[in-house]
């Protein structure tokens, strides 16, 4: 201590009269007590040093009359510069260590999405070379398959627009269809990623905005394509719940280990409130609108408590599922926590972001929707792949209308006999 305490001393009298002495205080204290502690490892040990540097330069103070508490302050200040200083630096590493991995699984999804795109092109490039009697089977096959995985391709707000937009061309069960083609692609969104409240909201917002932006360009036919596309996101949300659970109740434990209670004790968290977040998004997505879909959104959401207990109801057994998976955890987990490299690996695409900053901002206006001139081959790609998805999910969607009409009029018929 000696040292410290000459260099102190001597700073202080030569430097009485300096106008910046409350700073040199401060930095003389933070390099002196960093000096002293640095190689001491016990935490114990630091703070009983530090208590004593606290006593010596309040003692030399004193000494040189200068004990005003702007003085004693600056002490201060240095002595919790010196004490966090390590750990500050290991935490601006590992901010650092963090923002790179981020941008390092941002470049790695980028490049998994490209290589998935690539090899849908490559397949229907060669379903030219099939015989005839398989190829329409390979083409609805690969349009199925991007169909699954349209989340990951970038383009789910396109292709809903394509779906509605054939469904307004074919004209007919213009409301059915809609349910059906959202209905869909809400359930199979959802299950090809995190199953995760943030999430299921993002991918519900899209689809809905798709819709908002098809009924303000079709006046005609907007509340049926409203109603229709809000509904059956609403169906679709409760039928991944519904799956979520059945999967989870019924999973093997193995299948299952990469969980901690924590985050099945949020996602418990989460679901219970989903009912009312969607209505919320409602609201949010009518008060960012100015066209005839903000009115027919408003009315929906006046009447809907009674429908979106179908969500509600779906989340609290899915939180029941969860309660009892939870338990089962904690009797044959043995030991729940995994250190965080492990952790980090199973969960990598928590740190994704939102979907829709990967999706391209379709035009608002249905003939520029159809008739848009692209700027590159890449943009035209994009809205000839959602084209072709668009009519896919039309095409799935009206199978499942007329299957619900036909077997609406064998059963009238059974009635009259």
């Amino acid at each position: 201590m000696e040292s410290t305490h000459n260099i102190f001393a001597v700073t202080l009298k030569e430097n009485k009269k300096n106008p910046e002495l409350l700073k040199l205080i401060q930095e003389l204290t933070f390099e002196l007590s960093r000096k002293k502690i640095q190689r001491l490892k016990d935490e114990k040990n630091i703070q009983n040093r530090l208590g004593e540097l606290f006593e010596l330069y309040c003692k030399l103070l004193h000494d040189e009359g200068l004990k005003t508490p702007k003085a004693v302050g600056s002490v201060i200040d240095g002595l919790l510069r010196a004490t966090s200083h390590d750990k500050e630096e290991f935490l601006y590493k590992t901010i650092y260590e963090k923002e790179q991995l981020e941008k390092s699984i941002f470049a790695q999804k980028q490049h998994i999405r490209e290589t998935i795109s690539e090899t849908f092109d490559i397949l229907e490039s060669h379903i030219v070379h099939i015989t005839d009697d398989t190829r329409e089977s390979a083409l609805v096959a690969l349009h199925d398959a991007k169909l699954r995985g349209i989340e990951m391709l970038g383009i789910l707000k396109e292709t809903v627009q394509e779906a509605l937009l054939t469904t307004l061309e074919q004209g007919n069960d213009v409301k059915d269809t809609a349910y059906e083609i959202t209905k869909n692609l809400t359930f199979q969104t959802i299950n090809e990623g995190n199953f995760t409240k943030q999430r299921i909201l993002d991918i519900s917002s899209t689809i809905i905005s798709a819709g908002i932006d098809i009924a303000d360009e079709d006046l005609g036919f907007a509340k049926e394509i409203m109603e229709g596309t809000i509904n059956g996101v609403k169906d679709g949300i409760t039928k991944a719940i519904d799956k979520f659970k059945n999967d989870l109740r019924y999973a093997a434990q193995e299948e299952v280990e990469g969980l901690l209670e924590s985050e099945l004790s949020l996602l418990r968290k989460d679901l219970l409130k989903i009912d009312e977040q969607f209505i919320t998004l409602l609201e949010v997505l009518a008060s960012q609108n100015e066209g005839i879909s903000a009115s027919i959104i408003k009315e929906m959401t006046e009447e809907m408590n009674s429908s979106v207990a179908k969500i509600k109801r779906a989340a609290n057994e899915a939180k029941e599922a969860i309660t009892e998976r939870i338990e089962m955890l904690k009797i044959e987990a043995g030991q729940l926590e995994r250190n965080f490299k492990d952790k980090a690996e199973k969960q990598f695409e928590s740190l994704k972001k939102d979907v829709n900053d990967f999706e391209k901002k379709a035009t608002a206006k249905v003939e520029s929707l159809k008739n848009f001139e692209f700027e590159s081959e890449k943009a035209k790609q994009v809205a000839n792949d959602a084209k072709k998805l668009g009519f896919r999910a039309w095409e799935v969607a009206k199978h499942m209308v007329d299957g619900a009409v036909k077997s609406a009029k064998e059963a009238m018929k059974k009635e009259d006999k």
